[in-house]
């Protein structure tokens, strides 16, 4: 009969209605593409709990890291547009439409931006036997090793960015050995197996304070409360060098405005819960809290300004 469509199409919309008025109803997954002990990692165990609060469901942690966080980015795009799979983006989400030359999802298509949740800067650190005390230092004994020298890095993150910058503001030829995190570039670093890296403060703070790395210059405006003994760039002879990690929230596209704004309010939520905010400080980073439309224009500003580096470097990861 005629009407039938016409009712089951009725019926499918009070559904999707109801489902979203009812929404969240079960655990919701929470993927993180990059390697466990990373800056994303580190913020977004600090943010999860408090999120999952103001929900009232579970939040599943889930590190799906690989690809400069490519991996986990697409198993996101090709999820249910239902808020049960959300993901937690950082620096190389801008960057990879540049570095990788086919990418399974379209950045600014396929995604529906929540919130932007905090950011932290770069800094540069290598391992105690480096003959260098400063950023000038460290220039002048890397600039004659050209491309003999390698650092360690995480393809696409704030520390890969902030040390391709720096290259190509000081004139230092060095060759990158990609990780699957910042976190095990880190442990290279701390063996001596590979003299230094840039990374953000929530990674290399510890160690930096203990002694088992140096920290030569943080790559930002103003010195960081975290390291407040590191001098800025612009201190060691490079200004206009700020280079800052940052953590965005996202879902597949699709996904009902119903539902964002409702994960956009937890999420602001914890980012004003006080215990939420000594965590991420403690871990280096700065609580941000701006909406949907705020990381939208974040990210579409980013990609262009990455581009731009990353095209002078040369560098494609396939």
């Amino acid at each position: 009969m005629a009407y039938r469509p016409f009712v089951a199409a009725v019926v499918l919309a009070l559904f999707a209605v109801s489902a979203e008025a009812q929404y969240p109803n079960r655990p919701i997954r929470l993927i993180v593409p990059a390697a466990p002990g990373g800056g994303t990692d580190i913020t977004t165990r600090g943010f999860a709990p408090a999120l999952q609060e103001n929900l009232g469901q579970p939040v599943v942690i889930e590190n799906r890291g690989g690809a400069g966080g490519v991996i986990g980015s697409d198993v996101v795009a090709k999820s249910a547009p239902d808020g049960y799979t959300l993901l937690m983006v950082y620096i190389s989400h801008a960057t990879n439409p540049t570095l990788v030359e086919k990418l399974p999802y379209d950045t600014l298509k396929d995604f529906a931006p929540i919130t932007l949740v905090a950011h932290e800067p770069a800094v540069l650190v290598t391992h105690p036997s480096v003959p260098a005390a400063t950023l000038a230092e460290f220039t002048a004994w890397a600039k004659p090793q050209g491309d003999k020298l390698s650092y360690a890095t995480d393809p696409g993150s704030a520390g890969f960015l902030a040390a391709e910058l720096y290259k190509q503001l000081a004139g230092v030829k060095a060759a990158y050995i990609p990780y699957k995190g910042s976190g095990p570039a880190a442990a290279d670093v701390l063996a001596g197996h590979v003299p230094y890296m840039w990374s953000v403060i929530s990674i290399i703070a510890p160690h930096v304070k203990s002694g088992r790395m140096k920290g030569l210059a943080i790559a930002a405006e103003k010195r960081a409360p975290g390291l407040p003994d590191v001098p800025t760039t612009a201190e060691g002879g490079m200004p206009n060098f700020a280079v800052s990690g940052w953590y965005g929230l996202v879902a597949p596209a699709g996904t009902p405005k119903d539902i964002v704004d409702k994960v956009n309010a937890a999420a602001q939520k914890a980012l004003k819960d006080e215990k939420v905010l000594e965590r991420i400080a403690a871990s280096g980073s700065q609580a941000i809290g701006a909406g949907p439309a705020e990381l939208d224009a974040h990210i579409r500003r980013e990609i262009p300004r990455w581009n731009k580096v990353l095209k002078a470097a040369g560098i494609k990861l396939n």
